[in-house]
């Protein structure tokens, strides 16, 4: 029974890790982008926001439906759906001023972060042992958004760079948090039959 318990974790495992490593990819490549070049036009930003919003949203709610029935799974389509909408209105409203790109992307790290947070505990509920990784991008991303709160820049160079910034840590946090998916599952496959 518990093999078998053991072997469906696996499974399940083995088969979502790259989405995370996808997700993180895409936040690193953005990241980068915006860190090499944070003196773009407000144009370039509000697409490559808008863009990343959609983007990254539809890659966590592909995450949280590759891992229905999980706990914390309703958790991430809900944060993919908000960062479609997020996304969807920087672009389809294109003459925000830089402040109010400023609210928007705090708004949205926000939510972010705070689903994050709530799904890790639903995670850590069940003992899972990957808990940390959503509770640590959900304190990243409330972080960036109170900084954005408490201090709103006109500046669109430090929009780019605190988006950019953004982007790297959760990033990096994703790719780490897949890889380390899929070293569990790997883990789990070669533990001996009980």
């Amino acid at each position: 029974m518990v093999d078998d318990v053991v072997h469906e974790v696996s499974k399940v495992l083995r088969s979502v890790w790259w989405l995370p490593v996808l997700r993180g990819v895409v936040l690193l490549v953005l990241g980068i982008a915006l860190l090499a070049q944070p003196t773009v036009t407000t144009s370039a930003i509000i697409w490559l926001f808008g863009l990343f919003a959609v983007v990254d949203g539809v890659l966590a709610a592909a995450q949280g439906l590759a891992n229905r029935g999980t706990p914390g799974a309703g958790w991430w389509v809900v944060e993919g759906l908000g960062g479609v909408l997020v996304g969807a209105v920087v672009m389809l409203w294109p003459g925000p001023t830089v402040r109010v790109l400023f609210f928007l992307l705090a708004a949205w790290l926000l939510v972010l972060g705070v689903v994050s947070i709530i799904a890790s505990v639903a995670i850590s509920r069940s003992r899972d042992v990957g808990w940390h990784w959503p509770f640590a991008l959900g304190l990243v991303s409330t972080l960036f958004a109170l900084l954005l709160v408490v201090r709103p820049q006109q500046s669109l160079a430090v929009f780019a760079v605190l988006l950019g910034l953004f982007a790297f840590v959760s990033g990096a946090l994703n790719v780490v948090g897949g890889f380390a998916v899929r070293s569990l599952a790997r883990e789990l496959e070669s533990r001996p039959a009980a």
